[in-house]
């Protein structure tokens, strides 16, 4: 698990958040494998969207290896998702903790959507923007 900010006791400065590699790469792999399941593709057809070899998806997603950044953003782009959709939610930054539970599970179901559902819900938002209440 990653710590939140602590104060150094030697000097009174504030430690930035530490992160347990292992631990995010084991996350990032389950997300990434959840993504497929949710738009039903295989490792092959990913591999092949994404343009990476087969071997390297399926060492990935074995945990035999870990992600290169590059290779992150190809499956991204492969599955139409951001990036942050696949960091956990303790990944978010800290202002989000100002929304109301509402609005973090409104941000939070967005971030889950794909890229085209992202898009309509963006549309309808802006068609609300310009509807005039009586």
């Amino acid at each position: 698990m990653s710590e939140k900010n602590t104060n150094d006791k030697k000097n009174g400065a504030m430690k930035k958040k530490r992160y347990n590699p292992e631990q995010k790469c084991e996350d990032l792999i389950r997300n990434i494998r959840e993504q497929c399941e949710k738009h039903n593709i295989s490792y092959y057809a990913l591999a092949k969207e994404a343009d990476v070899s087969t071997s390297t998806l399926h060492t990935l997603m074995g945990g035999k290896t870990k992600p290169y950044m590059y290779t992150v953003y190809k499956l991204c782009n492969a599955l139409d998702i951001s990036i942050m959709d696949l960091l956990d939610d303790e990944d978010m930054p800290e202002n989000t903790t100002e929304l109301s539970a509402k609005e973090s599970e409104i941000i939070s179901s967005y971030r889950k959507l794909s890229g085209s559902k992202k898009r309509m819900l963006e549309t309808y938002m802006k068609m609300l923007e310009q509807f005039k209440e009586i």
